[in-house]
């Protein structure tokens, strides 16, 4: 893996969202992420997590610095579709992801929006149903469905348009205890199914999760700073 090229290489990005303050929300952060690793971005409230990983999938892109999605920049707009359909993100509150009525449809939103066959969307959601442990639900109304369960949703939507990178932006942070222990098995299974990068912001890249950090490959402590590896590596 050392060897390998980055799918995601952020280098010296600054960001700050008001151009008239001094202050940045991101300041000069580097980071490297590969295929097939799990990484966690752990830090403090407010030190930049989530801001880092919207630059992933280019919902931010920096003010300075640069962040190169399988060698795309995120600043190019003819780029913006391939980086989105290359890196996935699930956002901490999933009520601000879900848009159907019936919980296969509103997996089947984002496939058909990017104009995948319609027998090929069949086959696409009962996977990413299945993986994110959420088939039996599958005709629910999602308003019915617990917290965990909605996320698991949420994650199942992403994991339909089949994305080499999976972010998750504190995705268990509103979660109970049982919530946030259905979230993490689907992450182990979305693991051991393979999926190429898994960031995890708190991968997958998960953010600021520390639960749901356990067993990341490595962690990218504090984003306000540039980032430095701990070079543990846990099982799991």
């Amino acid at each position: 893996m050392p060897n390998q090229e980055p799918m995601i290489k952020v280098q010296d990005v600054r960001f700050r969202y008001d151009p008239e303050q001094p202050k940045y929300a991101v300041d000069g952060v580097s980071l490297d992420i590969r295929r097939g690793e799990f990484v966690a971005v752990l830090g403090a409230n407010g030190c930049g997590k989530s801001t880092l990983a919207k630059h992933f999938n280019a919902i931010l892109l920096p003010e300075a610095g640069t962040v190169l999605v399988e060698g795309m920049d995120t600043r190019n707009e003819d780029h913006l579709y391939d980086v989105r359909q290359k890196v996935g993100m699930v956002f901490q509150n999933p009520d601000n992801q879900i848009v159907a009525t019936i919980v296969e449809e509103d997996v089947a939103f984002a496939p058909e929006n990017l104009g995948v066959p319609p027998e090929e969307i069949r086959t696409r959601i009962d996977e990413a149903m299945k993986l994110a442990g959420i088939y039996e639900k599958r005709e629910a109304a999602p308003y019915k469905l617990s917290g965990g369960q909605k996320q698991r949703v949420a994650i199942a939507g992403v994991i339909a348009m089949r994305p080499d990178c999976l972010v998750m932006d504190e995705s268990t942070a509103m979660l109970d205890p049982h919530g946030r222990a259905q979230v993490m098995k689907t992450i182990r299974q979305l693991r051991a199914a393979g999926l190429e990068c898994k960031v995890v912001v708190g991968g997958a890249v998960i953010t600021g999760d520390y639960a749901a950090s356990i067993g990341a490959d490595r962690y990218a402590p504090d984003a306000m700073a540039t980032v430095h590896y701990a070079q543990e590596v846990l099982g799991g």
